[in-house]
């Protein structure tokens, strides 16, 4: 069932229901209090979906968004309850059938208690996620700091990487001294910005320049890597090392494993409402691994732990091309 016809049959509900809220006005029971909890829980349900489908409600949270509204309706049922055994026990409603003034007034203290328990149990349990997202987020960027460079420092990115830089000194000695400082750039933003919650995009599209550049060079066939940026606002904060990942994988995956015609096609916007960065490769069939690699995995707990409910991440393979696309909201 799409947007459209849940809303008409959500609203179609709300109308009978309030017909029968004003019929029933003024009937000496529980029932007019029914009614008029239905009447704003289908109202929760309508706006709630409507969050969700113009984008501030992720798909990926849909259970985070259903527990708020299971957290709200209980807070809102155990207030009307409470209130109206509050009043019952105060002489200023009559005697219900399940609590009189006198001989079942406990019950108004259980609603009492009910509701404190939860709103504790609500408190308790978001400052607990919290705290444990922070963890996770530290661990998970540690990880990814560490794994980067470790595979900078692999033998064979270093060994390739000192080989071009011996051949640069002899033919060209100013080309070698931009080569060992861009090579030296890499590190020091992997190891001292990397620490840091948020770095400027610049700075990151900067990184990212001068480590394409390190890597096209060492192949020495014809490869065709692009990289085209285009900000509103260079000193942005992003999360460092956020992309690195993506382009380290269409290197590995894709330059390395094809013999001829091999291309990267990476897109970096920013404008007042979105960060989006997409990156192409194609590949060989025949060599493309089926399991998730760890990179790609450990972006996905970054994006979920730096950008909840805030980003998107869409990956496609097809006709031989494997693309990536993440959009981060402002």
């Amino acid at each position: 069932m799409n947007f459209k016809k849940q809303v008409i049959i959500a609203g179609i509900g709300v109308a009978i229901l309030l017909i029968l809220r004003v019929v029933f006005a003024n009937a000496q029971s529980e029932l007019p209090i029914f009614i008029t909890l239905l009447i704003g829980s289908t109202l929760a349900y309508i706006i709630f979906l409507y969050l969700f489908k113009i984008g501030k409600l992720k798909g990926e949270t849909h259970w985070n968004w259903r527990r708020f509204m299971v957290y709200a309706i209980g807070i809102i049922l155990l207030s009307v309850a409470l209130d109206y055994t509050s009043k019952i026990h105060n002489h200023e409603l009559s005697d219900s059938i399940w609590i009189d003034a006198h001989g079942n007034a406990w019950i108004k203290d259980v609603f009492g208690a009910l509701l404190a328990l939860l709103i504790f149990y609500i408190i308790f349990s978001s400052l607990y996620e919290h705290f444990k997202g922070i963890q996770k987020l530290k661990y998970q960027k540690s990880t990814a700091e560490l794994a980067l460079l470790k595979n900078q420092m692999n033998p064979h990115f270093f060994f390739n990487t000192l080989n071009n830089l011996y051949s640069l000194i002899k033919k060209d000695p100013e080309i070698a001294q931009e080569y060992v400082l861009k090579l030296s750039d890499v590190m020091r933003f992997t190891i001292e910005k990397g620490q840091n919650d948020m770095v400027k995009l610049k700075d990151e599209i900067s990184y990212l320049n001068n480590y394409i550049e390190l890597q096209t060079s060492r192949y020495h066939r014809d490869i065709r890597v692009n990289f085209e940026h285009s900000v509103k606002n260079p000193s942005y904060g992003i999360a460092p090392l956020l992309f690195i990942n993506l382009v380290e994988n269409a290197f590995k995956h894709g330059v390395e494993k094809m013999t001829h015609d091999a291309f990267i096609h990476i897109t970096l916007t920013e404008d007042d409402m979105t960060v989006r960065f997409k990156i192409e490769n194609n590949f060989d069939p025949e060599t493309i691994e089926k399991k998730e690699g760890i990179g790609l995995i450990n972006l996905k707990e970054r994006l979920h732990l730096s950008y909840p409910d805030t980003h998107e991440l869409c990956i496609s393979n097809k006709n031989e091309i494997y693309s990536v696309y993440v959009t981060l909201f402002k």
